[in-house]
């Protein structure tokens, strides 16, 4: 199976609405869990239930489905993880080298991604723009899609990108936070 590339209206048009509620969940991410950095502490919160009672991000879960559904091809039992990637010029470089995701399938969502690539040990880049959506395999074994972010030029504000992953009943994952894919 390839990836598949979706674009969401809901982010493109409410792109700084999302970035200030993107701003909040890290701040409350980092309350709750009492840590400096909510990429590394993926496994303990699912970002759609920290963002719970914003309708921006209720709408984002219910495009995300609609494309989870659309990339798999059929409705058997899935469910999601979710996290916040927030990360300045540098951490985006020493913090996101070539790594995989345990799960089935994965992808992000990128909301304000600078001016950044994902490129794939299977020799394709993807430039990132506001409101893209990526879907792909997952799982170590798909060394193909194992995956880094470059940076193409400098930015002073922050990376923001949402992490996800695609489980199934074959997937045997540790990560507590998974949510039904409907």
């Amino acid at each position: 199976m390839s990836y598949k590339i979706y674009t969401s209206n809901i982010i493109k048009e409410n792109h700084v609405s999302f970035v200030n509620q993107c701003k909040f969940a890290k701040k409350r991410i980092e309350e709750l869990l009492d840590v400096q950095d909510g990429t590394w502490d993926y496994d303990k919160y699912n970002l759609f239930c920290v963002t719970s009672m914003s309708v921006l991000f209720w709408n984002l879960y219910k495009e995300l489905n609609v494309h989870i559904r659309n990339y798999i091809g059929d409705d058997r039992p899935l469910w999601l993880c979710s996290w916040l990637n927030f990360h300045s010029y540098e951490d985006a470089i020493k913090k996101l080298p070539y790594h995989s995701h345990q799960a089935s399938y994965h992808g992000y969502i990128s909301i304000d991604p600078q001016d950044t690539v994902t490129e794939f040990k299977k020799g394709f880049k993807i430039k990132n723009k506001i409101g893209q959506i990526y879907l792909g395999p997952g799982g170590d074994e798909n060394v193909d899609y194992h995956h880094r972010v470059i940076n193409n030029s400098y930015y002073s504000k922050p990376r923001i990108t949402i992490g996800f992953n695609v489980g199934d009943i074959n997937d045997f994952i540790s990560h507590p936070i998974f949510i039904p894919v409907l």
